[in-house]
């Protein structure tokens, strides 16, 4: 889960992903099962990837972010709330709300959502982050490749005219996020991420 950045595509984008991805948050490294596991209490609260996290995002410069991923399957991402947009000038986004779900003993799968607006406050619509982070098996850091993150974005309409990666043999929408989790006292912060932001192909819009 980058949540990634990405200040080419209108709008900041996540690892999140997560990273990015971008987020990163961007987020995770395998091809996770398309059906997510059983989706209980238990089996949220006893996930890894509960508790709090800081990550750097593909940013030029890195940027860090936080995120919570809670016990009842929802996550809150932080991130710089301003970016640059080559076009539209500076540009401004909410923080990232959404939910995840397990894919596997130390992956999920994550989407999380942030509301844009320009200078002059008018709403301009939506980015919608979807991640793949997986945690290390000391349960202290979390890795997303960036393969299949995927960035979707709607305009005031809530029409969708941009989707970003997703994986299917397209380029990877962000280099590798990792993530430290975050403790009391002195923080870790994680490697910056490797690499440059990948010229990502332009999907079809769809509802």
């Amino acid at each position: 889960m980058t949540i990634p950045r990405i200040d080419t595509i209108s709008r900041r984008t996540a690892l999140a992903g997560l990273g990015a991805a971008g987020a990163g948050l961007a987020l995770a490294a395998t091809v996770h099962p398309a059906a997510a596991q059983e989706t209980t209490p238990d089996a949220l609260a006893s996930h890894p990837i509960v508790g709090v996290w800081l990550f750097m995002n593909a940013t030029v410069p890195p940027s860090p972010s936080t995120a919570i991923f809670a016990a009842d399957g929802s996550v809150v991402i932080e991130s710089v709330v301003s970016s640059k947009d080559p076009t539209g000038g500076v540009v401004y986004a909410s923080d990232r709300i959404g939910t995840w779900e397990p894919t596997g003993a130390r992956s999920i799968h994550v989407t999380a959502l942030d509301i844009g607006s320009d200078a002059t406050g008018v709403y301009t619509g939506t980015t919608t982050l979807d991640g793949y982070p997986e945690v290390s098996e000391d349960g202290q850091s979390w890795t997303d490749e960036g393969t299949q993150v995927k960035v979707t974005i709607r305009d005031a309409a809530n029409t969708v005219v941009t989707v970003l990666g997703g994986g299917g043999g397209a380029p990877p929408l962000t280099p590798p996020v990792r993530a430290t989790r975050m403790r009391p006292g002195a923080l870790t912060f994680p490697p910056m991420p490797e690499g440059q932001l990948a010229t990502p192909a332009v999907a079809t819009p769809t509802s």
